[in-house]
């Protein structure tokens, strides 16, 4: 097969020019991922180029295992010694072999944000910070953005960042932000560094670049700037991650950092055209944007277009669980549709009325895997048997199951530790000998426990060792314990799950001649920054998200709902709707079929009823000639059929219900929210046909 195959002309444009500095502007669902990997494709197979001087950069661990496998249907075996990776992924691999340069020993650890949180929380108690003005939570995310290079560091957050870095440092940590930063102080501080990683890497492919921030893009320009062989691809339409530092700058700044060759892919192969219509309605409104029309092939029908104004919140449930019922019993699968919002707190009353309908739903981008606090236990015990000078993980495993050591037997411990120059089980013997108690015994337990079991590590296979450690810890009769108190037995499977990454990679290939502890080392980079696993794959259920979680994602149908103004769009104040109005047009154009917009006139949000204009958003959607033509005609449909019994109906103060009997000019209406039955003019210009 041709890898040109099945391209169109704009892909094999973008495809064939290899050489310098590219940008990409592709729109939503116009085959950017298929043009990128046949084009690393193309550049194997047809220029010959070395795949081991190929790096593609891309957004997620989904994106780089679907790239991978792509690559390899179009050119085999080759695709394997392309580098694919996240920029955070990437940015661990070289700090593992240059880390040094900096002070760190080699084997350092990466912690997550909640690892990190934890640390902050000890510094404001040794500082004995106050945390009225700034919080820990609030502390960190000050630091985590400086270091993605937004804002400056002051006061309290300036002295958690220096005693924060140094703690870290010590520890022989480094966390997310970190990776990136200290790739960048590495490349620009030994220019033999970067040169080696420029000659390595002399053909770069970059995918969604909308959503790089400033450090990001620093690191990718760094790479390039001396092959400039560059390929960046990405849509400013869906840039929607400005609150994680992402850069729509970045896109317009690459073509004159590099004066490259512009494409643009505007043929849409999710949507129907009647969706593209208004989704470029919409977008069309933002200024600071490269103009594109996205257009498909497929007509689709505005009919596939519902807009539903209610006037109650309540209504809006009731709606959506009717649509669902109805797209089911024609044919649709409940994993079909999506139901998005821009903020989680719209979800509470959709999720009831889909429990009491019985509709089977699953929650997107629900709580990460390797955040769950059993995983993070036995991750702490693996790795305090590979070093048990970590007193991080020692404090958390201690007492994991409970081994009735308190705080200030560790204190002393530690103090005894850090006076006399000890190493940790040195001090244990230490504290036991000059003060032997039943806590010390305890101590003492757990440190002839830890030898044994690294005695152990070193003769097992990885999944075997697994399995023992559990079970001579004592650590899965305390989860077992815990999971029946607390009726939830999701904890012992998730630790059963665990062991699954290790048969992965004790059979890894690439991995076959390490020893136990280094395929641990790289195994822990790369779950850690999986940000996919663990999550739910092909569950017949409705799917639940806010917008941010689907992109990149496709459904049948969705839902947008909550189409308010203060809610979406979420407005402090107008320079932020271009952004809000990425969001909504990312949103729209999840839906290959059909797509529902959803509003009420009075919400209960935050404990009040508000009361809520229609969001601008479905004004700007609809905002064009054939639009107002649709309109017309249904108003005019509407207007000729006279309400009769069994219909449903909306009032304006009393809401949805169903036409009970008739008598002239007078109905009988029962309505749904308080099963009130009320006498109505027909006509009346406060109810309509639903």
């Amino acid at each position: 097969m041709s890898i040109l195959e099945n391209l169109n002309e704009q892909q094999i444009a973008a495809v064939k020019q290899v050489e310098g500095p590219v940008i990409v502007f592709a729109g939503a669902g116009t085959g950017k991922t298929k043009t990128l990997t046949s084009r690393i494709a193309y550049m194997i197979s047809e220029k010959n180029i070395n795949p081991k001087n190929i790096l593609a950069i891309t957004f997620n661990k989904k994106a780089t295992n679907e790239m991978r496998e792509r690559i390899s249907n179009l050119c085999g075996e080759e695709a394997k010694y392309v580098t694919i990776s996240t920029i955070h992924s990437f940015c661990a691999r070289i700090l593992r072999q240059t880390i040094t340069k900096l002070g760190y020993e080699k084997n350092f650890e990466i912690i997550d944000d909640d690892d990190a949180n934890k640390l902050i929380n000890e510094l404001y108690k040794e500082l004995d910070l106050s945390r009225k003005y700034f919080s820990p939570k609030a502390a960190y995310n000050i630091i985590s953005a400086y270091k993605n290079g937004i804002g400056e560091l002051n006061g309290v957050p300036k002295q958690i960042y220096d005693h924060y870095q140094k703690s870290l440092k010590e520890n022989n940590q480094v966390d997310f932000d970190d990776l990136l930063v200290l790739t960048e102080e590495i490349f620009t501080s030994f220019p033999d560094v970067l040169e080696h990683f420029q000659n390595k890497y002399q053909y770069i492919l970059v995918d969604e670049f909308q959503d790089t921030n400033i450090i990001q893009y620093s690191i990718i320009k760094l790479l390039a700037l001396k092959h400039q062989n560059i390929f960046v691809v990405g849509d400013d339409d869906q840039s929607i991650y400005s609150f994680r530092g992402a850069n729509v700058g970045n896109m317009y700044q690459f073509s004159k950092d590099f004066d490259a060759k512009l494409f643009k892919l505007t043929q849409n192969y999710r949507s129907t055209n009647a969706i593209l219509k208004g989704s470029n309605n919409l977008i069309s409104h933002n200024l600071k944007r490269e103009k594109k029309e996205l257009y498909s092939e497929n007509p689709g029908s505005l009919q596939d277009i519902v807009i539903h104004d209610a006037y109650y919140y309540e209504d809006e449930p009731r709606f959506i669980v009717d649509e669902i019922k109805k797209l089911v019993r024609n044919g649709y699968d409940y994993k079909d549709i999506a139901i998005l919002y821009r903020t989680n707190v719209i979800s509470r009353n959709i999720e009831l009325a889909l429990i009491e309908n019985g509709i089977p739903y699953v929650i997107y981008g629900g709580f990460a895997f390797l955040k769950r606090k059993e995983i993070k236990d036995v991750i702490s015990y693996l790795k305090f048997i590979m070093d048990s000078e970590n007193i991080f993980h020692f404090k958390r495993i201690i007492n994991l199951p409970a081994r009735g050591i308190g705080d200030k037997t560790i204190e002393k411990l530690l103090e005894g530790k850090e006076a006399k120059g000890l190493t940790l089980f040195e001090a244990i013997d230490e504290l036991h000998s000059s003060s032997a108690s039943s806590k010390t015994e305890a101590l003492v337990n757990f440190k002839n426990l830890i030898i044994s079991l690294k005695e152990d590590f070193d003769t097992m296979q990885l999944p075997d060792f697994y399995e023992h450690m559990l079970n001579v810890t004592g650590y899965l009769d305390y989860i077992k314990e815990q999971a029946l108190e607390d009726e939830e037995t999701h904890r012992i499977d998730n630790i059963q799950e665990f062991k699954s990454i290790l048969v992965q990679l004790e059979t890894r290939p690439d991995l076959q001649d390490l020893t136990s502890k280094e395929k641990l080392l790289v195994g822990f980079d790369d779950v850690i920054l999986d940000e996919t696993l663990g999550t739910k794959q092909d569950v017949n259920g409705v799917v639940l998200s806010t917008v941010h979680s689907v992109k990149g994602l496709e459904f049948k149908v969705v839902f947008v709902t909550a189409l308010e103004e203060g809610i979406f769009p979420s407005l402090k104040n107008d320079s932020e709707i271009e952004e809000e109005r990425r969001i909504a047009y990312v949103a729209f154009t999840r839906a290959k079929e059909k797509v529902y917009m959803t509003c009420v006139s009075r919400r209960l949000i935050y404990g009040r009823v508000v009361l809520n204009q229609k969001s601008r958003f479905i004004t700007e959607y609809i905002a064009s000639q054939d639009w107002k033509e649709h309109l017309e005609e249904k108003k005019e449909a509407a207007d000729n059929t006279p309400i009769k019994t069994g219909d449903k109906v909306v009032h304006f103060n009393f809401g949805e219900g169903i036409v009970v009997s008739e008598n002239n000019a007078i109905i009988q209406v029962l309505f749904d929210k308080d099963h009130s039955l009320r006498k109505i003019l027909r006509n009346h210009p406060s109810l309509r046909k639903k």
